[in-house]
Parts: C-alpha cells; structure tokens; sequence
C-alpha cells in the first residue's frame, strides 16, 4: 500500500467549523505552464486535467510556450475571462505582476513549483492563497552527492563535471544551484569545468552540452538540472558515439517516465522528482477555497520532499507507482466532497 506523508496537518477539525459548502456548478480554473515542450509540464497539466475531471471543474490550460510575454499575455486572458481561480507557475520573475492583474479582478491565485519573494496570504497580495513546489535544494544536493559519489578521480586527483542548469533567473534553476554548491563545498576534489543554462528544455540543453564538451574533453560527469536537461544531455552523448552512464555519468531530475527507462538502462545515474503531482494538490485547495474551505495561513506554503531513483530502485518504483502514477482519489482529498478529507498534499514514498 501507498505510505502517504501529511504535510499541512489535520484540517478535519477546521472543516467541522462550518456547514458543509454546496459545490460551485463547475467552476472555471485557469492553468498557465511554462513549456509544454518539456514532459515534466504535460504530466503536470495531465494530472490536474483527471482532478478536474473527478471535482467537476473546467479547467483551461495555457503554454506560456517559455516566453514571459507569453506568460503574461495568458495571464491577461484568464482575467479578461473572468476565471474563478488561477494556477500558474510564475517563471521570469511574473509572480507580482500576475498576482496584481488577478487581485484587481478579485481572483485567488494558488503558485506552484516556483518561489515568490513574498508568502501566501500577504498583506499586498491577500488572493495569493498558497504554494506548492518542491525542495530544490535538497535535490539539487542529493544529485551531487550521487554523482560525486560515482565519479572516479582523474591522474591528478581530482573528479571534474559539467553544469547544465535550467531557466536563468528562476527559484527553481538557483535553488537546485544552490544544493549542488553545497555539495560541492563538502567535495573540495569535484572541479565544475563549465556551466551552462539549458533552459529546462532537452533540446537546447543537448546544444549548449555539445559546446561545452568540445571545449572540455577532460568531463566525467555532468550535473543536469531537470528531466529534459539530462535527456539532452544524453542525446548529446550518444551523438558522439560515447556511452552515457559508463564515459560520462549523467544525474537529472523529474521522475519523468524517459528519465525512468535510463535510469533503468544505466543511461542515468541518479533522479529524483515526483513533484508534478503539485499541481494536482493546488487544484484540491483552490477548489475547496472556492467552496468555502479556506487555507489556513499557516499551512500554505508546502515544499515537497521528492522520491530518488537509482537503478536498484526501478523494480520498487514501478511497482508502487504503475506509468510512474501514484494512486489518488480527488474526492477524497476535497473537504468539499469529504468534510473528513484529510490535507491533499502526500509526498511519494516506496512502500518496501
């Protein structure tokens, strides 16, 4: 059976506060991504298509297509909409803005995967409800560490690896960054040769690592910042005719079923992810809110521990999560369906 981790705390009692709220006649919530070129985002916005489905919600999604006038641009649409609640993602530094343009329209807005410089339910931004997203910088240094951990030292001693990152400028790119740069601090024989941003997306990962590499022969590793990151950075590799997981180590993020099969076939060494599921639990709690079971203050801001994979792990992943989708009940989790619910955060765990 499926542990699963509370993370808000009890809320049954809070919900006993109150009459039961009678459900909106299918609200209208809207969902902004930033790419659905990358894996991670459509597995995100597939997740929250079947919690709208089972909640009874109309959910619109829009691809910012990795633009920040085109995140903006969506944002506008939502509002000019006239949406009951908006999800988003606030890449390139679109969090106040688009908490501005919601707020004026009097819409409460649930941010995922992706820091503000503020907290929920502040008093400039009182529609900002919540965050969900996970603890970068934890994962950030446990792929370090499992990528130093595998790298053989060099004649003069030293282990030297290469930097893909993802979006510049966001809390998700630095954050990840910071967890390495914390591993490395406790790894004084690791050398970064070259960094370089692939901007989350395989192929343009896959381009900068070509360069990068040309110019650096002496790379044994390679850090990669996310899901499409390290399959670019593996195509990369096979381009050349070399051997990812035995010429170059590769470690990513993301849990997306690609990285999944490489880890697997020894093509990735290390990965770590399942926090898609985040938008989900944002859609549970802007849906409950809507029905009149606000989130407590207290508890909106959830960072979620992610689930590693390694190559001994594949078998127990797929066991406890078949297609890498754990078992949720939507309804269940709503104190609009279930007065008793308890919160609709669970991190993934492996049950063995």
């Amino acid at each position: 059976m499926l542990e699963k981790t509370v993370l808000l705390g009890a809320v049954a009692a809070l919900a006993m506060q109150a009459p039961l709220a009678a459900a909106q006649d299918e609200p209208t919530i809207g969902v902004i991504v930033p790419t659905l070129d990358a894996q991670f985002w459509n597995n995100y916005a597939d997740f929250m298509r079947e919690g709208a489905d089972s909640l009874g919600v109309d959910l619109v999604v829009l691809n910012a297509d990795n633009r920040p006038d085109q995140m903006i641009r969506s944002l506008e649409d939502l509002v000019a909409q006239g949406v009951d609640g908006i999800i988003y993602t606030p890449y390139w530094a679109t969090a106040a803005p688009g908490l501005t343009l919601a707020r004026d329209a009097d819409i409460p807005v649930v941010l995922t995967d992706v820091y503000a410089d503020f907290p929920p339910q502040n008093e400039l931004f009182p529609n900002y409800l919540a965050f969900v997203g996970p603890s970068d910088e934890d994962a950030g240094y446990q792929m370090g560490q499992a990528l130093f951990d595998a790298l053989e030292p060099a004649e003069d001693g030293n282990k030297y690896i290469a930097v893909v990152n993802g979006t510049a400028g966001t809390s998700v790119a630095i954050d990840r960054r910071a967890g390495l740069e914390r591993a490395l601090g406790e790894n004084p024989d690791v050398v970064v040769v070259g960094e370089v941003d692939g901007n989350f997306v395989r192929s343009t990962s896959q381009t900068v690592f070509e360069s990068l590499w040309q110019g650096n022969p002496e790379i044994q590793g390679v850090w990669a910042a996310n899901g499409g990151t390290a399959t670019g950075v593996i195509a990369a590799i096979l381009s050349r005719g070399q051997v990812p997981g035995e010429d170059i180590i590769v470690v990513g993020m993301d849990l997306n079923q690609e990285n999944v099969e490489a880890v697997r076939d020894g093509q990735l060494l290390f990965d770590i992810g399942g926090h898609w599921l985040q938008g989900g639990f944002a859609l549970v709690m802007l849906y409950d809110h809507l029905n009149g079971h606000p989130i407590p203050a207290d508890v909106a801001n959830v960072k979620l521990d992610l689930l590693p994979l390694t190559q001994d792990l594949v078998d127990d992943f797929e066991r406890d999560f078949p297609g890498g989708v754990p078992a949720y009940d939507f309804q269940a989790r709503s104190r609009t369906y279930s007065p008793d619910a308890p919160t609709a955060v669970f991190e993934m765990r492996y049950s063995q």
